[in-house]
């Protein structure tokens, strides 16, 4: 029976200043994820003059809710 193939072993922190500049870098990912939000909402039209008064309503709901 062959066993798993163990490529590289990664080292865990060592000293105080390693583990702050993982924290930082982990900080970071976090803070790009978050930055930005994707949209869920799925409009499906029928045809292209549908999607553009759907759109054009959305513009409008957008630039209403801004002022």
């Amino acid at each position: 029976m062959k066993t798993t193939k163990t490529v590289g072993k990664r080292n865990p922190p060592q000293t105080p200043a390693e583990f702050h500049a993982l924290g930082a870098t982990l900080d970071r990912e976090i803070i790009s994820l978050r930055a930005s939000p994707r949209e869920r909402f799925i409009f499906k039209a029928r045809t292209w003059d549908e999607l553009e008064h759907f759109q054009a309503q959305r513009l409008l709901a957008r630039q209403r809710a801004a002022q």
